[in-house]
């Protein structure tokens, strides 16, 4: 019971902050112009900005409420604020790329001091993989923290290329909302399952998937606000740690965000081969290639959250290996979806030129 009232309050509350952080966005004149790179539209509407901030909001105060206080939550929530504030300020008045960068790794850095991070990884093949390698103590300020270079550097990796994962998904109406939403339950369907058995990580879960949900209906196409980066900072953050949390079950985030992970990594790396920024926006991630080819926004939204639910319900029902599996699976997918997309939409585009 305590998660469906958890789950409610956490929607409401993200939908009134919502209404309330839109007309404030309104007043102030925040506004996303939906025709930039950034955009999640092929038009010229005028969309307000800072709806990740009713997400945040909403999380918070329902969290505060219903999970009691440690020293891991209050990392996470730390970190989260960060990450929250940093995406705002760079809706409003764009702070540089590098900066972005070493406050996500500052965040970071934050919720490993709190006592979150990898420290093991399931192999596979049988067993686990001990990341704690060269493990030492350090006093600071009366606390003791435990650093493991191998690990602490595995988690900043996983953190940060979360939160621009999300970041880089955030290109069409609802996408990033949503399939973060469908991530959330997906952890939560993983915490209160016998073998993993947290409810903490359940319940923090469960309030996420309420929070992103509740702010949905006025992101979905045609948007009414955009969450921006402080949204999709946070919701990376929060799903990272959340998927460390829940006994470190990064395969199974890692297939319900499979093809976002893979798009990123693509991103990254076409950016790079052009001697360009790879955090520089464009219009060539996946749910763009979409677009071009021919499909509107919503079925190109819910063609990627049915992508989302299938291979998350896949990672439930998986072992380690049959995991593994399906990444490559996935991986095999994506490379030729990637593919054909461009073949495509270049083509689209030779047809429209006229003759």
């Amino acid at each position: 019971m305590v998660y469906l009232i958890a789950f409610l309050l956490s929607l409401v509350i993200a939908a009134v902050l919502t209404v309330i952080v839109r007309k404030q966005a309104i007043t102030l004149r925040i506004f996303a112009q939906t025709s930039s790179t950034k955009g999640h539209a092929l038009d010229d509407r005028k969309i307000p900005y800072l709806g990740g901030l009713a997400i945040y909001g909403s999380f918070v105060a329902v969290t505060l409420t219903f999970v009691p206080m440690s020293r891991q939550l209050a990392a996470l929530l730390i970190g989260g604020t960060l990450l929250a504030v940093v995406g705002a300020v760079d809706d409003v008045r764009h702070i540089n790329a590098k900066v972005r960068l070493a406050f996500q790794v500052l965040a970071a850095g934050i919720v490993l001091a709190g006592g979150i991070g990898i420290v093991t990884v399931t192999n596979p093949f049988g067993g686990v993989i001990d990341l704690s390698y060269g493990r030492f103590a350090v006093d600071l300020l009366g606390f003791q923290f435990h650093i493991t270079p191998i690990a602490n550097l595995f988690s900043i990796l996983w953190i940060v290329g979360m939160v621009n994962t999300i970041n880089f998904l955030d290109g069409l109406d609802g996408l990033a909302g949503g399939v973060s939403a469908i991530s959330a339950l997906v952890i939560f369907a993983l915490a209160i399952s016998p073998g993993v058995n947290q409810p903490l990580v359940a319940l923090l879960a469960i309030i996420l998937a309420g929070s992103a949900l509740g702010f949905l209906p006025f992101n979905f196409f045609p948007a009414k606000i955009f969450m921006g980066d402080s949204g999709a900072y946070f919701l990376g953050l929060t799903l990272a740690l959340l998927a460390i949390y829940s006994g470190g079950k990064l395969a199974t985030i890692g297939l319900v965000l499979g093809f976002t992970i893979i798009d990123a990594i693509w991103a990254a790396v076409r950016r790079i081969r052009r001697r360009t920024s790879p955090f520089a926006a464009d219009r060539e991630h996946l749910h763009h290639l979409l677009i071009n080819a021919g499909l509107s926004q919503r079925r190109a939204v819910l063609l990627l959250y049915l992508l989302a639910i299938v291979f998350g319900g896949v990672a439930l029902m998986s072992q380690s290996f049959s995991k593994l599996v399906a990444l490559i699976i996935l991986f095999a997918i994506m490379v030729t979806l990637i593919a054909s997309l461009i073949r495509i939409g270049r083509r689209k585009q030779a047809s429209d030129k006229p003759l």
